[in-house]
């Protein structure tokens, strides 16, 4: 007799049996989970990423005041009624990070419920909403205030860098939630890695440079040069200090582009010397990453490096400066996963197995018989 709870049916003589398909398991629930986690913050950050871009061409083609000073309101009213050209791009420059909002809103809520406490993708999730919150603020600021179009004075200098970081940061923390997400990774690598002290001038560097860019960008604006030679005499007789600053960005550029690659070709060093310890010529989890993350940054900063001086040839177009903008961006976003596969490669590495077992046998008292 076949009882009531039996899942399995008697095969018929002479005909095959049916199996019912084995159940998911916790574990295979849970990577299933998480792999539509990570496919959901790639979208975000994919979106996200297309916003920012918008903002630039906010800002080239002087829109910033399409909505004249009112916020969150267009020209007082929710919809404006008949939007001329800039109306149209800062109103629709409002929507698009209104809607990014929404979707970081969504999958930092989607990351605490589905990661445990302390997870990697969590803060990183929830720097996201904080970062795209004071994305929004700055926004309302610069609009509110005025600092917008061919403004240039001290509070919008003051401001620029400031905003251009928080920008950085909301990035990052995208990046970094898909990434973590996707990986599979627990725990926020360490800051006391020794492989910071590498790392860091990389990155305070490209920081640094996003901040002259800023301004170059702004003096670019509100004070065009028709031509190579024309742009040269500004800097010979400068009408504004953001004229006299826009010399320090591709000085820094050099400088910076410079480190970048040495620190690249450092790391894929440090990768090499890292193969798996079973002598089998593999990578370790992080170090192949490491070593193709490592040359997409030099391959950037030096495609990056001669991106600028083309820009400025070409008369600089709005093309040509959206592309070097996102070539920036792409160039940040890359550094942040090298660095965070980095130090996570190195908490995982051989030697640095080796040094924390030395370490503790070196703390370790002989017992006594």
């Amino acid at each position: 007799m076949v009882g009531l709870g039996c899942s399995q049916r008697s095969p018929r003589r002479g005909g095959p049996s049916r199996v019912d398909p084995p159940m998911m398991n916790h574990d295979d629930e849970a990577t299933v989970r998480n792999r539509r986690f990570s496919l959901f913050a790639w979208g975000v950050f994919g979106y996200s990423l297309l916003a920012i871009l918008w903002g630039y061409f906010l800002r080239i083609s002087e829109s910033g005041d399409g909505c004249g000073t009112d916020w969150p309101l267009c020209h007082g009213a929710v919809v404006p009624a008949t939007p001329h050209f800039s109306t149209f791009v800062e109103f629709t420059h409002r929507l698009s990070s209104g809607l990014v909002l929404l979707l970081v809103l969504a999958m930092a809520v989607w990351a605490f419920r589905a990661f445990p406490r302390g997870a990697a993708v969590r803060k990183a999730a929830g720097a996201s909403l904080l970062f795209t919150v004071s994305e929004s603020l700055f926004g309302a600021v610069l609009v509110v205030f005025g600092w917008v179009a061919t403004d240039v004075s001290t509070g919008r200098i003051l401001i620029r860098p400031v905003h251009v970081t928080n920008t950085f940061l909301l990035m990052a923390a995208l990046i970094l939630t898909a990434w973590w997400a996707s990986r599979g990774t627990s725990r926020v690598p360490s800051l006391r890695s020794d492989r910071v002290r590498l790392l860091l001038p990389g990155v305070l560097g490209t920081l640094a440079l996003a901040w002259t860019g800023a301004w170059t960008g702004l003096a670019t604006t509100a004070f065009p040069a028709g031509t190579v030679q024309e742009g040269v005499g500004q800097y010979l007789d400068p009408e504004h200090l953001l004229v006299s600053l826009r010399i320090l960005h591709p000085l820094l550029a050099v400088a910076v582009v410079a480190i970048l690659v040495r620190m690249a070709f450092r790391l894929r060093a440090a990768s090499r010397d890292s193969l798996s310890p079973a002598g089998d010529g593999r990578w370790g989890p992080h170090e192949g990453w490491v070593w193709k993350l490592s040359t997409i940054v030099a391959a950037l900063a030096a495609v990056q490096l001669l991106a600028g001086p083309l820009t400025i040839l070409l008369g600089n177009p709005p093309a040509g400066r959206l592309g070097h903008l996102l070539l920036a961006d792409l160039l940040w976003v890359t550094l942040v996963v090298l660095a965070a596969e980095a130090m996570e490669g190195e908490e995982g590495s051989p030697q640095s197995m080796t040094k924390d077992v030395s370490g503790s046998s070196a703390r370790t008292k002989p017992a006594r018989i």
